[in-house]
């Protein structure tokens, strides 16, 4: 389970974030995680639960928002989603594609109080 690890990282930027302010606690953290991170939902949620546990993250409220998967193609520049695994570009049919969205982890936002 992969999810642990990225969710380590995540609380490494988060005790960063918050101790550089003056925060009682947090109430919601906001994940933006990309399709090619493999990561699922449900674990990340779980690994969130096990990592916040006796923290200010403790009982705050985890939102996950998929970020689909976009390519540019190397020859014509064409930008286009990738519906499937299949990265040929629509417009020149070139499978030299740069993948420019889709493989991101960020923290997003955290509401704390």
């Amino acid at each position: 389970m992969h999810e642990m690890s990225l969710m380590g990282g995540v609380f490494e930027v988060i005790e960063q974030t918050i101790s550089q302010h003056d925060i009682k606690r947090v109430l919601q953290v906001k994940l933006k995680v990309g399709e090619l991170t493999n990561a699922e939902p449900e674990a990340l949620n779980m690994a969130f639960e096990a990592y916040s546990k006796g923290t200010l993250c403790e009982g705050a409220e985890l939102i996950v928002e998929r970020v689909s998967v976009r390519g540019r193609c190397q020859t014509c520049h064409e930008e286009f989603a990738v519906a499937t695994m299949l990265f040929l570009c629509p417009k020149c049919q070139n499978s030299g594609i740069d993948v420019i969205q889709g493989e991101e982890l960020l923290l997003e936002s955290l509401e704390v109080e």
